[in-house]
């Protein structure tokens, strides 16, 4: 019984090696590490680098071809690659309410928020300040469900 995938050569077990590590990191970890795709592309540069007779092919080599690929690529793209992964979670998104007036029928306060309907929605009225029935209001925040507002400034 002849075993094919046991008589690749070391330049075909690291393209593959290292194609498998960039999938894994890439496709099923979404890069929540980057460990993996560092090595991985590490690996299949090493491979290429010695199909095409840069390196000699022998095992010594690939481990320090490797180990040295993987500090200069996680060195050279960690600052960029940390960027990326960053979430925008706390990145206030504009998204059309903010500057809206309008004017509420009841007073409101920090403890006694208001209603308002708009764009088919009952939203929530809240304010830091009280703020007397009429009185122009500005939305200076849109959360779900709810409006935070000031008192509107006077056009000049």
């Amino acid at each position: 019984m002849n075993e094919p995938m046991l008589h690749l050569s070391l330049v075909q077990w690291l393209l593959l090696f290292g194609i498998t590590l960039l999938v894994i990191e890439v496709a099923f970890l979404g890069f929540a590490t980057f460990i993996l795709f560092f090595i991985g592309s590490a690996m299949v540069i090493v491979a290429a680098l010695m199909s095409l007779d840069v390196l000699t092919n022998d095992p010594q080599t690939a481990v320090i071809s490797v180990t040295l690929g993987t500090v200069v690529i996680a060195s050279l793209s960690w600052r960029f690659l940390k960027n990326i992964q960053k979430s925008p979670q706390n990145q206030n998104i504009e998204v059309g309410f903010i500057g809206h007036q309008f004017r509420l029928q009841t007073d409101i306060s920090p403890s006694a928020p208001g209603l308002y309907n708009y764009s088919g929605i009952a939203w929530k009225v809240v304010s830091d300040d009280r703020i007397a029935k009429n009185v122009l209001l500005e939305v200076t925040q849109a959360d779900v469900g709810i409006f935070t507002v000031t008192a509107a400034k006077p056009a000049a």
